[in-house]
């Protein structure tokens, strides 16, 4: 088994609510094996779950480290790429009410946009680089639509040497397909030609 960021050879790692699990030699990084990767429609019939919208304070509050990013350091002429928004692009909608020119792409939502006129200057992905079935097919994407200086924004749950996997309810969303080490963000800076990465509290940059 090789890696889907890295091309590395991976291990078996475990089983773990009769899904199949392994981990990267290399990066760390612990993916659900291929085969039990879900359909479209069975990510569609979860994601319509989710309660992502402007009515729901919590999630506002959960987003708002990433807004203050942008907001810090963009302005409304610079142009963004809400990648992965979901249902109900609540990010999107954010920062248009600020008139900043930022577009929302989702492959089952808003999967009519394409990607060929145009470099961004941000692109946010929140919660949605654990989603990605071939990580390395996106981050190449992600940074060829990146600007040169363009920031590209991460919300996700890294896996940290102190978590039990077994035990951890990240993994437990069926739609997590993938889960990045520190390590992995390095490996991620240091072979898709990002300048930079920084990695907050609440979110991580990585800056073309």
């Amino acid at each position: 088994m090789k890696c889907l960021l890295c091309n590395h050879s991976a291990d078996f790692f475990g089983r773990f609510q009769n899904r199949n699990y392994n981990r990267c030699t290399f990066c760390a990084s612990v993916f659900l094996d291929t085969n039990d990767h879900p359909d479209l429609s069975k990510e569609k019939e979860r994601y319509n779950l989710h309660q992502n919208n402007t009515a729901n304070s919590g999630y506002l509050k959960f987003l708002s480290p990433l807004l203050d990013a942008v907001s810090k350091n963009h302005t409304p002429a610079d142009l963004g790429l809400d990648y992965g928004s979901g249902p109900n692009p609540v990010f999107t909608n954010s920062l248009q009410r600020k008139n900043y020119q930022i577009v929302s792409y989702d492959p089952i939502y808003a999967n009519t946009y394409t990607f060929t006129e145009k470099k961004y200057n941000y692109i946010v992905c929140c919660e949605v680089i654990e989603h990605f079935h071939n990580p390395q097919i996106e981050f190449n994407r992600l940074r060829e639509l990146l600007a040169s200086k363009g920031k590209l924004y991460i919300k996700t749950n890294l896996l940290l040497e102190t978590i039990e996997f077994k035990n951890w309810w990240y993994k437990n969303d069926y739609t997590h397909t993938f889960f990045y080490t520190e390590r992995a963000l390095v490996y991620i800076k240091e072979n898709f030609a990002f300048n930079d990465l920084k990695i907050h509290k609440d979110y991580i940059v990585f800056e073309a």
